[in-house]
């Protein structure tokens, strides 16, 4: 009888030592589950991010594509560590959310060109383009002071000298044409195309217009220029092994040719 007894209750402990050991695996499992959450706005950003999710699905890694409704929430919710990186904005815009939102936000790849174009419809070139006219912009001070850099680029106006600042409207010295400016929220330059004499707007924009940069735009950037769409992590997790790898496969071949394949000049390699 305690034998018996004895016997029970040793089967019983090794029973619950079993299973603690499977709690404690699976445990183990869940700790090194190897996922990511990844926010972006738009195409061409959402496509490229899909593409990285098969190219890292291979690897057993999860990505998870969060489509966000504006250029603001990817940036609070990589900060609130929500989610582990966003492709979203150049360095220019990240910057101005780390000074606006005491963010800590870092660059981790340039991943394209969306090379900003100045459209104006009834216009075949810069050179037919009249004095007074409206021109819209977009509101934020690092794409203010990309569309004016892209006319002074031009020798549209002219703008004084600073260094490592912002150019805003008050820095034109020299303005021939007598431009006026109208600025709106960045994605809502499309819908003032027909309101304005002529947008600068980005690609992506420009694309709900049926507009392209190579065949459309009066006058594009340089591809030499500081804006590329750039991948996005934070200070304390960007030099973890699943953004390397994240940023491995934003830059692949596949993402070269998805890229290089869009019409008209609108995403261009940065890589």
């Amino acid at each position: 009888m305690k034998k018996s007894l004895f016997v029970m209750i040793a089967a019983l402990v090794t029973l619950l030592v079993a299973c603690g050991d499977n709690q404690d695996n699976n445990t183990n499992e869940e700790n090194n589950a190897q996922t990511l959450r990844v926010a972006a706005v738009e195409s061409p950003m959402t496509d490229v991010v899909e593409i990285a999710k098969k190219l890292l699905a291979e690897d057993g890694i999860e990505l998870e594509v969060v489509e966000m409704g504006d250029y603001i929430q990817p940036n609070e919710a990589l900060k609130n560590k929500e989610i582990d990186a966003n492709f979203s904005q150049h360095i220019p815009f990240m910057q101005q959310f780390n000074e606006n939102a005491d963010g800590n936000l870092v660059d981790v790849q340039p991943i394209y060109f969306a090379n900003f174009g100045l459209y104006a419809d009834g216009y075949e070139s810069i050179d037919e383009l009249p004095d007074d006219i409206t021109i819209g912009i977009a509101n934020d001070p690092s794409n203010v002071d990309r569309s004016l850099r892209l006319l002074d680029s031009h020798g549209l106006i002219e703008l004084s000298e600073i260094d490592g600042e912002q150019y805003g409207l008050e820095d034109i010295i020299d303005d021939s044409h007598n431009y006026s400016f109208e600025q709106a929220e960045i994605a809502s330059l499309s819908r003032l195309y027909e309101d304005v004499d002529g947008v600068i707007m980005n690609p992506t924009h420009a694309s709900h217009l049926d507009l392209t940069p190579a065949d459309d735009a009066l006058i594009t950037e340089k591809e030499d220029n500081k804006f590329a769409i750039t991948l996005v992590a934070r200070e304390d997790n960007v030099d973890s092994e699943l953004i390397q790898k994240l940023s491995e496969a934003m830059t692949s071949e596949e993402v070269r040719e998805f890229l290089e394949e869009r019409e008209g000049e609108s995403a261009v390699p940065a890589f």
